[in-house]
């Protein structure tokens, strides 16, 4: 682990930090930063990819405004393979620790389903996950 790396030889603990984070910010930048080559996937360029590579639909379906800016605001990357899909099938947010990603990242459809073994596994996953996320978001409001 590069534990005594210039940057992290700066942090210094203080009962601050304990109390306002929790060090669990501090705990994953360490974590990552001790990742030797993460097996991070190439991303795809935006301009490579007019239709979504999941659902194979023209990225400003959605949208009124068929605008330039307004296609470049509806792709997204899928951390966990790199291709350009768009937001109705990267709305998807799972860790991805073998990338080095402990917290959530947007994930496309076909990454997270391939992450289960059965359908079922995959539709009772992502039904609790929605669940909780409209619990949430109740919960605020």
């Amino acid at each position: 682990c590069a534990a005594n790396h210039e940057t992290l030889t700066r942090i210094i603990p203080s009962q601050e930090m304990l109390k306002d984070h929790q060090m669990e910010s501090y705990a994953l930048a360490i974590h990552q930063a001790c990742l030797q080559e993460p097996p991070v996937p190439e991303w795809e360029s935006f301009d490579m990819r007019e239709l979504c590579a999941c659902c194979n639909s023209d990225f400003t379906w959605a949208y009124v405004l068929q605008s330039e800016p307004q296609k470049m605001l509806s792709r997204h990357h899928c951390f966990s393979c790199g291709r350009v899909v768009c937001e109705g099938c990267s709305r998807k947010r799972l860790s991805h620790e073998r990338l080095g990603f402990q917290m959530p990242v947007r994930t496309c459809d076909s990454c997270a389903f391939a992450q289960f073994e059965g359908a079922q596994d995959a539709v009772s996953a992502f039904a609790a996950e929605e669940a909780a996320a409209r619990s949430a978001a109740a919960g605020r409001g």
